[in-house]
């Protein structure tokens, strides 16, 4: 079994995974599971039904997880000369996986980080975040959020018990302050900042 030391340096790479909705797994040379992230944990009980105390146990072990996961996984795609392996889920979207190897100073073999991609989820950006960012008040920062998650602009008047022509009003000094033009690049834009917490 590998080193503390190795563990800790990964811990922040995990944290900005889950921040970026993504679950993260560190794995030993040998496929031990050395420090896995919350949307990791996630996805581990809804794909292969782990349970809670399963889950509790995964960090030093769960090598078993690991290739239970795997071997859901039929379907590889090469892009840019990585592999992602898609899992295709009945009803859902699919899960991808990606697995990178890193190397750790003081050790002879790398470790790898395992990246795991939920289609069914969307990361939501934190409305304090765009409010500073782009200089925008408290309801344009909220409506932001709310466009980005896919909400439509009477979806958006219906939530915040306003008037579509509100809403249009708002959706113009958003668009200028953004430096956007459509609601689709404001979408792009303010999803990028799921990340900020």
């Amino acid at each position: 079994m590998s080193s503390r030391p190795s563990m800790l340096v990964g811990t922040p790479l995990l944290q900005v995974f889950g921040r970026l909705g993504c679950g993260g797994l560190i794995l030993s040379t040998e496929g031990h599971v050395l420090a896995a992230n919350a949307e990791a944990h996630r996805i581990l009980h809804d794909v292969i039904g782990l349970t809670q105390d399963e889950l509790n146990l995964i960090d030093g072990s769960g090598r078993d997880a690991v290739k239970r996961l795997l071997a859901r996984s039929k379907t590889r795609v090469q892009l840019d000369g990585e592999n992602w392996i898609l899992t295709m889920r009945e009803g859902k979207r699919p899960l991808i996986m990606s697995a990178t190897l890193v190397p750790v100073i003081g050790e002879e073999m790398p470790h790898t980080v395992l990246l795991l991609i939920d289609l069914e989820q969307t990361p939501s950006p934190h409305t304090a975040a765009i409010e500073k960012v782009f200089g925008l008040t408290a309801a344009e920062a909220r409506l932001a959020a709310l466009l980005a998650g896919g909400a439509t602009v009477s979806e958006a008047a219906t939530a915040h018990s306003v008037s579509v022509a509100t809403i249009r009003t708002q959706l113009a000094s958003i668009f200028a302050k953004t430096r956007t033009n459509r609601q689709a690049e404001l979408v792009m834009l303010i999803s990028r900042l799921s990340a900020l917490v």
